[in-house]
């Protein structure tokens, strides 16, 4: 990989103010008088992008891969920013396609260039490289980890800001305001690592709009909105209008993002008169119907049950029934690899546990069955032996924002917690923490719908894995568990007694409809994995007729 053009360094800021001297010959490229000379005695040359320390260092001119233009920097008279910050920066002009056109480098974390944003003079965008999930602009340029952070709509507010504040980092979303939560949801490690954000788009209603759902995104109290000087649009009107002065007063006195939920009295009746019904997709099973009426997005379902008594089973069986119901489904099998989670979930298409025996299916049939069934639906976390909580919670916001995921499945709770930093307190404690993270900062505030597993605690007398009757106060570690979650439901079976294939399925907690007790029985058929909903007081009686 060609070494990258390195930014400009705290040595070299006494450049900023230096005067030019005169042009020369370039000893890199051979030009005749690309050179420019400074009085402080370092030098650029316009034509190969060498960089000539006063100390006699010379920077290595990095190869630009094949396909990609050769751009140089400039002043950008127009918007007060100049050519050695848009060097730095990987910005430049160049002459494309018979016009002129701007340019701006697109690096990965490595710091090579992976993508060229290209922008006409009549602001037409187009991408040269790889343009699938570009990250934040200039974020390969800094590490993460300070104190404040401020995020632009576009490369040359970006610039703008840079050239007055060379010190701070700041990025841009690459995508403008439309793309601009993706493109965080992808980077939020990056953000959060930081004390603050301050998000500053452009003063129109989609950059209002996109400032919100970014500020939505990160952690409570992080974001902060900063808003333009009156009277301008963005960051470069402002400083074309000489409203510098004002627009960093607007960066230290930049509001923490707080959102609405106070509605006045006047406006509760109009709230009341514009609720719709809840939308949601029914249960493949008539029991949970008539006690939950269906699953919704942005409730927290919790299913629970003993060791060995299938509620993995369960979810798989509710995920593939979502993507059949034309739903987009996130799926976190934390005690599973992803080729399993993939072959349990095809078997319930095909009718066969694919992960005990694939004889009579053939690769064909499985991608056959892979493109009608999951295509485009499903979104499987490869964890990789990460469990981490705080990285599963960004990848859950990831899957709902960027991904569209309705409906996520996280398996299991347990799991989820022994990844939680320890230090933090004892397990009831994790369990708290992960519980309020998974209800605030997934469900309310990207409105998923989530089904999460979790284990019951040993109880004296019969265990719910004998098919005794699990109760709210059998939920292991937490009553955060039943707290936050909307409905709790509760598996057991007697898996060491004549009929270990029968499950009883019962509702502990219901807070959209209050209907709790006895939901149904399913029987889990072993050849096929596939539950059917039974009532087992009939199942032996003969038809008379």
């Amino acid at each position: 990989m060609a070494k990258p053009l390195r930014s400009i360094s705290s040595r070299e800021e006494p450049h900023d103010n230096s005067a030019f001297s005169h042009h020369e010959a370039c000893e890199t490229c051979g030009s005749s008088d690309a050179k420019a000379v400074y009085d402080d005695e370092h030098g650029f040359c316009f034509s190969c992008n060498t960089y000539y320390h006063a100390d006699g260092e010379v920077d290595e001119v990095e190869q630009i891969p094949e396909g990609f233009l050769k751009h140089s920097p400039l002043d950008l008279k127009g918007r007060g920013i100049r050519a050695v910050t848009c060097r730095a920066a990987g910005y430049g002009a160049v002459k494309h396609k018979g016009s002129w056109v701007q340019v701006a480098d697109y690096r990965d974390d490595s710091g090579e260039l992976i993508a060229q944003k290209i922008k006409t003079a009549d602001k037409k965008f187009s991408i040269i490289g790889d343009g699938r999930n570009l990250g934040c602009w200039q974020k390969h340029r800094f590490k993460g980890g300070g104190k404040r952070l401020p995020l632009f709509e576009g490369e040359t507010d970006c610039l703008a800001w840079q050239d007055k504040q060379p010190k701070w980092p700041a990025v841009a979303v690459p995508n403008g305001a439309a793309g601009a939560a993706r493109a965080v949801a992808r980077d939020i490690e990056f953000f959060e690592s930081f004390g603050e954000v301050l998000i500053c788009f452009d003063n129109d209603e989609a950059g209002r709009a996109a400032a919100i759902e970014v500020a939505q995104l990160l952690s409570p109290g992080k974001a902060k909105i900063m808003k333009v000087p009156e009277g301008c649009n963005d960051v470069c009107d402002a400083v074309a209008k000489g409203k510098y002065e004002q627009l960093v007063e607007a960066f230290w006195n930049a509001k923490t993002y707080r959102p609405d939920g106070i509605v006045t009295g006047d406006d509760l009746i109009d709230a009341i008169l514009e609720e719709k019904d809840e939308p949601s997709v029914l249960y493949p099973w008539m029991g949970l119907n008539e006690k939950l009426h269906g699953l919704r997005t942005g409730e927290l379902v919790t299913v629970c049950a003993g060791t060995g008594v299938g509620k993995s089973q369960l979810c798989r069986s509710l995920a593939v029934h979502l993507m059949r119901e034309g739903k987009k489904v996130g799926y976190i099998a934390l005690e599973e690899s992803l080729a399993r989670t993939g072959l349990s979930l095809l078997g319930l298409c095909v009718g066969k546990p694919l992960h005990i025996d694939r004889e009579g299916v053939t690769e064909d049939d499985l991608r056959k069955v892979f493109e009608e069934e999951f295509k485009d639906k499903l979104y499987v976390y490869n964890h990789f032996g990460s469990m981490s909580s705080d990285n599963l919670l960004n990848r859950c916001r990831y899957l709902r924002l960027a991904e569209g995921c309705e409906y996520l499945i996280v398996d299991h709770l347990s799991i989820l917690v022994s990844g939680w930093d320890s230090s933090t307190g004892d397990e009831r404690r994790l369990i708290d923490n992960v519980m309020t993270s998974l209800r605030s900062q997934v469900c309310e505030a990207t409105g998923a719908g989530m089904i999460l597993v979790s284990h019951l605690k040993r109880v004296e007398g019969k265990s719910a894995e004998r098919g005794g009757d699990p109760e709210l106060s059998h939920l292991r570690g937490s009553q955060a568990i039943s707290q936050l979650s909307d409905a709790c439901v509760a598996l057991s079976r007697d898996t060491m007694g004549e009929d270990p294939n029968l499950t009883t399925v019962r509702v502990l907690k219901n807070r959209f409809s209050g209907d709790l007790g006895l939901a149904c029985h399913l029987r889990y058929d072993p050849d096929t994995g596939l539950h059917s909903e039974v009532n087992p007081d009939f199942e032996d009686e003969e038809t008379p007729f």
